[in-house]
């Protein structure tokens, strides 16, 4: 029990301290703009607007952002460069940085520290709880990647839903008599999701001056999906030899819908097997109660009434 206190008061002191060296940068004031300074010198007075910010703003995010920050810096590099591809791949690395996912990674685990001890201390516990959660501290760590894997398969499906009907959309416009990156950016503005969002980024890209073989290549990283991969390995090539895109587009859009019919196929095949074991193990037994249940009962009955019949 004095163990436990210990470890209680060494966790609020840290606590304690990481939220007082904190303070200071919370409480600082922002520097005047340019555009304050310059109403310094204009003759008309102005009203002077007081912009209130709330409690998290100024307290809660600067201690979160240096606990950022010096998860960050405590971190190896080859994990934070798997994280960023990672939150990369899930579609929320502009809203969430890698700092932020590690800093909650670890929060993850302090939090279920304290409420380990906070149990153990003020409850009684059986030894198993107890051990299951002491295991729960180290796997709390993993449970954001647990989200993340889930985000980054379902927007995997989702743009390979997605893909065949736009390619169909980009081989009409082309058809039609537009170029490549004009169709794009025109199918693009008529879609929506993930994969709407790459093309964008894609075209961005390339007005800025990048080549269409470095934005395809970018374009497979960031999403790593394989038809998608197969797709921009495609362009690359008909753009280097002259190829059709036209014939592309539509010898590709036709290959995905194949495979996507031969998965569909290949899932139902399996579902009869993916039946047997709830099969097994839930509605078999209880039809075995219904059935066999009153014929227990009445045989249960009659032997108690031949064994001790006086």
């Amino acid at each position: 029990m004095f163990l436990y206190l210990v470890l209680g008061g060494v966790f609020i002191s840290v606590f304690l301290l990481i939220m007082f060296s904190a303070m200071p940068v919370a409480s600082k004031r922002n520097p005047k703009s340019g555009i304050a300074r310059l109403s310094y010198y204009d003759i008309a007075p102005q009203k002077i607007v007081e912009v209130r910010t709330s409690f998290f703003e100024r307290v809660i995010a600067p201690i979160f952002i240096r606990i950022a920050s010096i998860v960050k810096r405590a971190s190896p590099a080859g994990m934070i460069e798997s994280t960023r591809h990672r939150l990369e791949l899930a579609g929320i690395l502009g809203n969430v940085g890698v700092d932020v996912f590690l800093a909650v990674k670890t929060l993850f685990s302090i939090g279920f520290l304290f409420l380990f001890i906070i149990l153990v201390v003020f409850l009684t516990l059986p030894l198993m709880v107890k051990i299951l959660l002491f295991t729960l501290i180290p796997l709390s760590y993993f449970f954001p990647n647990f989200y993340l894997r889930r985000r980054i398969n379902r927007r995997k499906r989702e743009i390979r839903r997605e893909l065949p009907n736009t390619l169909d959309m980009l081989n009409i416009s082309i058809e039609a008599g537009m170029g490549f990156d004009l169709a794009l950016s025109r199918v693009a503005s008529n879609m929506k999701g993930a994969l709407r969002d790459e093309f964008n980024k894609m075209l961005q890209e390339i007005s800025i001056g990048l080549s269409r073989k470095d934005a395809f290549k970018n374009l497979s990283n960031r999403t790593d999906v394989p038809d998608l991969n197969v797709f921009s390995m495609a362009m690359i090539q008909a753009d280097i030899f002259g190829v059709s895109v036209g014939n592309v587009l539509r010898i590709q859009a036709s290959e995905m819908r194949t495979r996507r019919r031969q998965e569909a196929e290949e899932r139902g095949v399996k579902a009869p097997v993916k039946l047997v074991f709830p099969l097994i193990l839930c509605i078999f037994p209880t039809l075995m109660t219904v059935i066999l249940g009153p014929a227990i009962i009445r045989i249960y009955y009659t032997l108690i009434q031949v064994l001790f019949r006086p």
